[in-house]
């Protein structure tokens, strides 16, 4: 998905992946993109000016060199930069015209569920040593296409709200997104979470209300994998929720050499700051902890883990976003344009990745997997008569890692 400027050269190729029902010169004039014509003539024109400069990686000065050149528009690179700072709003819509498009595939099913993962990554402005900007991404794993999208600043956190779901989702998040009063809407909306999490992420109690020892339930644990039932502590003020919200804590002990490795970043990140590392850091650095509404008869605690390890496929949808389309590249500082240049640059992103078809996938673990396929899901189950009631159309899953027919990455 590399993207390169002659890209814009085929742009009846371009235009025909566009959504036909989404009007591009009235979305453009209801958002106050396009208002009048004098340099720029039509909506089209202004789209196909921000996809040079935001798409293809040109400056202000050479997309209206370009443009020139191709007897599109005549203008100014002062002129440019308004009418795009204007167009942020609009180029929005057109990417989420693109991805509700793409959504609109049939997706794959294990058992009537589809498997979803959720992550966010940032962008930074020219100079910036942080996050300037965030990208949310909710992924579909049967896809392999980005399904929802939000662009926030600094100020937008990661959590799972993020994204919308439907019944019969799984959702896969890292240790950042367990937050106590995100959990609930998720089941609330049909759907089910595998969400990492840390010793201290969260308020875990026993399912009677009293204070759960995660310490203790760790050095109890005879196995290698095993769960326990827990119940969060949600921090809702006034009156609480009818129900508690009682969920399963996976629990896996790492290989030694993984816990070390653990461990040593550990060590590592706070000489940095000056500080000795707590205690209980280390200790739960030996060991993965996930948390998962799913039910424990469909679910046992191997297949859960196994399928937590698939949200590696969002890192390399970023890694894809990133490296090869030049996502982290932004060169403008004004959040306008900033926001212009990266909805621009996910527009032939998304396009370019869809002429070029799916590129291969890869373990970040560095592993050769390159003869598995990702993932393998069942055929799509959403037929009329499909039982769709929470839980209860699913099956022991006993054979379920072969069902994937997929070796995941060893690393969670």
């Amino acid at each position: 998905m590399m993207i390169r400027p002659e890209i814009l050269d085929h742009w009846p190729e371009v235009s025909a992946r566009f959504p036909a029902d989404f009007d591009l010169e009235a979305t453009a004039r209801s958002r106050g993109a396009f208002t009048r014509k004098r340099e720029i003539k039509n909506a089209e024109t202004l789209l196909r000016l921000a996809l040079a400069y935001g798409g293809c990686g040109m400056s202000l000065r050479e997309t209206c060199a370009w443009a020139e050149a191709g007897g599109i528009a005549s203008l100014r690179d002062p002129s440019l930069l308004e009418r795009l700072c204007k167009a942020a709003p609009w180029l929005g819509d057109i990417v989420a015209a693109l991805i509700a498009e793409q959504a609109k595939v049939p997706a794959g099913r294990w058992a009537g569920y589809r498997l979803r993962a959720l992550d966010g990554t940032s962008v930074c402005r020219p100079g910036a040593d942080n996050t300037t900007w965030r990208l949310h991404v909710g992924y579909d794993l049967a896809t392999r296409q980005v399904d929802q999208l939000e662009l926030t600043d600094v100020h937008g956190a990661e959590n799972l709200q993020r994204i919308s779901y439907r019944p019969g989702d799984i959702v896969l998040a890292d240790r950042c997104y367990a937050r106590p009063r995100d959990l609930r809407p998720v089941m609330d909306a049909g759907a089910d979470f595998i969400v990492r999490t840390g010793w201290n992420s969260l308020r875990l109690l026993q399912p009677d209300g009293e204070l759960f020892d995660l310490f203790a339930a760790l050095s109890a644990q005879v196995e290698q994998e095993g769960e326990v039932q827990v119940r969060v502590d949600e921090a809702t003020k006034g009156a609480s929720p009818s129900e508690p919200l009682t969920l399963r804590l996976i629990i896996r002990r790492k290989e030694p050499g993984q816990a070390q490795a653990g461990q040593k970043r550990l060590l590592k990140d706070a000489s940095k700051r000056g500080k000795q590392p707590d205690p209980r850091s280390l200790e739960a650095a030996n060991y993965i902890l996930l948390l998962t509404s799913l039910p424990p008869d469909a679910f046992p605690p191997t297949d859960t883990l196994t399928l937590y390890r698939f949200r590696w496929q969002i890192e390399l949808a970023f890694k894809r976003f990133k490296s090869l389309a030049g996502l982290d590249a932004l060169p403008a500082i004004k959040p306008e344009l900033a926001q212009a240049w990266i909805y621009a640059r996910l527009i032939v992103a998304i396009i370019a990745e869809q002429i070029a078809g799916q590129v291969p996938d890869s373990s970040p673990s560095g592993l050769d997997n390159t003869t598995d396929k990702p993932v393998t899901l069942a055929p799509h189950e959403d037929s009329r008569g499909h039982d769709l009631r929470r839980h209860s159309r699913t099956a022991p899953l006993a054979n379920f890692p072969q069902r994937l027919q997929s070796n995941p990455s060893p690393c969670l």
